[in-house]
């Protein structure tokens, strides 16, 4: 099947002139992920690996075979955003798996792979097998890597001196805009302007960079500053005093939004959504944002006050904090129907995939306390939808079929919430076909195919020739079974960048990651990126949330026969 679905992908990008006609490579069975096995470290920074336990690694033979060269070249398409919590965790166990070095690989392939770590958002676990290794220290690669973890981590000094250091290379762009910032915060104003020249006779200065470069030499924050995406310029942004807003978040790389989720000088507000942000690529964990949320102080006037004040702040992210808190205080049993009816109030407030993403893994926990409680039909489909955000299908599965109730159909229920709870089947069953199946003959509903109404799950890469190149390592990786490149393979081809849906980009990302012994990622990329889509014209965060208030817990009624 994964042969099959690459030549079609194969063939359409063929046919519209991406690539040259090649011989389709064997089938390949691939090896079921083994579990987490204690060795002596490696001392290479490719073949340390830094999974938690409970982690699922692959293989240690994830690179057996793999040509070094194939995977550099993956790794430098490898995504610095990660797209959705699958692709990240993805990239988690593909990147940090341990496992011996392909044969002819040198220290390079190290720094790439810590590189895109570090810029895709895993910041902390790149320091860490940074630390580990001893080999390397010399390579530019590994050199880029430090720098960039250095930025991230705030320490612009240690940057400046590792490109200070350098003895060879300095005239690669990276170290140029380095030299430029370091400059620049060092008042060296006449070696700054000559680089900042360089980099414009070069065309290697970013709108951006050239804002936030000249503010950090002033010293003063700048009139207008586009929104950032890198390291460099988060760290110089830092320099200049400029304060980031919600909106630079929206496209700057993921090791950026996991570094403001760890900043303490920035406002809580911007802290809670980059951690939500980078909890929605799978960089960091739910824990992150249930520390921050319970970490924050609020005064006993306002927490029994959070629904009135969420009523009228629907896009606050601080009142999200807010409403958790309260509800974590209502232990009493006498309290749970109330409670229930605040969760659902807290979930509807989600106007973004990111924010329903987190959400949910933050109250997964209170949810499934709730099981046996009754609760009306508008909160048993806000927690059937955190169920599944959660990968919770079983969980979701129960609070689907109590928004109908025992031995009834969908007929049941109000026209809309017929309609959402249909909606939510499907949803279900892009993640458990057996589950939602279940549910729908029960309720008396059918379900749509599950290619129905999907997008391409990748945007098109912007040339052709990258996307030949990752198509034709994916089937290498499937002939050779050449597991870790079967992942990367599906990574590269979700980083795409044009606007425009990639349709031969998706065929690799799902068959990739079910060739890299990873399916179960596969369906959940399927189900992320159809929420994802649910959002385009949502309605604004709140609206439901006041509704419930208003209306408060009702029994449901069956309606008479022949309605």
């Amino acid at each position: 099947m994964t042969r099959n679905k690459l030549l079609v992908a194969a063939a359409s990008a063929f046919v519209a002139g991406a690539i040259a006609p090649f011989a389709p490579f064997a089938m390949a069975q691939i090896a079921a992920p083994e579990s987490v096995e204690t060795a002596q470290l490696p001392t290479d920074a490719f073949a340390i690996g830094g999974l938690e336990e409970g982690d699922r690694a692959l293989p240690g033979t994830l690179w057996a075979d793999a040509d070094p060269q194939v995977l550099d070249f993956l790794l430098s398409h490898a995504p610095v955003r990660p797209a959705s919590p699958s692709l990240g965790d993805a990239m988690r166990r593909t990147l940090l798996s341990p496992g011996a070095k392909p044969a002819g690989a040198d220290p390079s392939l190290g720094g790439k792979k810590l590189l895109a770590l570090a810029r895709a958002g895993f910041v902390d676990e790149a320091r860490n097998i940074a630390s580990l290794a001893t080999t390397g220290r010399n390579d530019l690669a590994v050199a880029e890597a430090d720098a960039t973890i250095s930025l991230l981590g705030g320490d612009a000094d240690s940057a400046c001196r590792r490109g200070a250091g350098l003895s060879g290379g300095r005239e690669a762009i990276f170290w140029v805009r380095l030299r430029a910032f370091c400059y620049a915060r060092a008042g060296e104003l006449d070696a700054f302007d000559l680089t900042m020249n360089l980099l414009r006779e070069r065309g290697a200065l970013s709108q951006a960079d050239e804002a936030l470069f000249f503010a950090a030499a002033a010293g003063a924050p700048p009139k207008d500053v586009p929104p950032i995406k890198t390291a460099l310029q988060y760290a110089a942004l830092k320099t200049a005093g400029v304060e980031m807003s919600l909106n630079d978040l929206a496209g700057a790389e993921g090791g950026v939004v996991a570094a403001v989720a760890g900043d303490t000088d920035v406002s809580n507000a911007l802290r809670i959504e980059a951690t939500m942000r980078a909890l929605a690529m799978g960089v960091i964990s739910p824990s992150r944002l249930n520390s921050l949320f319970n970490g924050i102080q609020f005064e006993v006037a306002d927490l029994a006050s959070a629904v009135d004040i969420a009523a009228s702040r629907p896009g606050d992210p601080v009142t999200d904090a807010l409403l958790y808190q309260s509800i974590a205080a209502m232990t009493a049993p006498e309290f749970i129907r109330d409670k229930a009816q605040r969760i659902s109030i807290a979930l509807a407030r989600a106007d973004s995939f990111h924010r329903t993403y987190a959400l949910s893994h933050l109250y997964a926990g209170q949810i499934a306390t709730l099981e046996g409680v009754i609760v009306s039909p508008e909160e048993a489909s806000s927690f059937a939808l955190a169920a599944m955000m959660t990968g919770d299908s079983v969980g979701a599965g129960r609070w689907l079929s109590s928004m109908v109730g025992a031995n009834e159909s969908v007929a049941a229920l109000p026209e809309a919430l017929g309609i959402e709870f249909i909606d939510r089947v499907n949803m279900l069953s892009l993640l458990d076909p057996q589950t939602a199946a279940r549910i729908a003959r029960g309720a008396g509903v059918s379900l749509l195919s599950n290619e129905t109404g999907l997008a391409s799950g990748a945007k098109a890469h912007e040339d052709p020739a990258v996307t030949a190149r990752i198509l034709e390592a994916a089937f290498d990786a499937v002939a050779g079974e050449k597991v870790g490149q079967a992942g990367l393979a599906a990574l590269a081809a979700s980083s795409g960048a044009a606007a425009f849906g990639g349709e031969v980009e998706s065929v690799i990302v799902e068959e990739g990651l079910d060739a890299a012994g990873m399916p179960e990622l596969g369906r959940r990329h399927r189900f992320e990126r159809a929420m994802a889509a649910s959002f385009a014209g949502a309605p604004a965060a709140g609206q439901t949330a006041e509704a419930n208030e208003d209306r408060g817990f009702a029994p449901r009624i069956k309606p008479p026969k022949g309605r």
